[in-house]
């Protein structure tokens, strides 16, 4: 979790980490001055196929996220995704006016950017 913000350092910062390292206060700085705070949570691991989390974020909006890990040639295919359980009146507005697809797109440069990540 400590380097969870690095994945996607344009749009997030670390705000906390909890101390039994699971958890983090991220802010998520989006387009047009938007922004969330999100608590995210680690809440089952397989270390060779997946991570299953929660994000909860300011105004009440709250998913499951998931990271999938498959072999795959000579190295891993990773796919990360997340299922919008409740959300908040303003973010289902902002959801739909083109949220979603700028979510798809962060999540698509921080699975791309798990090489760089990882080497450090």
């Amino acid at each position: 979790m400590r380097n969870h913000w690095r994945l996607e350092g344009r749009f997030v910062e670390l705000d906390a980490l909890d101390t039994d390292g699971r958890g983090e206060r991220v802010r998520i700085a989006g387009p047009f001055g938007l922004g969330r705070v999100a608590c995210t949570r680690v809440i089952a691991t397989d270390l060779d196929a997946a991570l299953r989390g929660t994000a909860e974020l300011s105004g009440g909006t709250r998913a499951a996220v998931r990271w999938d890990i498959a072999p795959h040639e000579s190295g891993s295919r990773v796919t990360l995704g997340a299922q919008v359980e409740h959300a908040s009146p303003t973010d289902r507005f902002l959801l739909a006016l083109g949220g979603r697809r700028w979510l798809e797109r962060m999540f698509a440069r921080a699975v791309s950017r798990l090489d760089e990540v990882l080497a450090d």
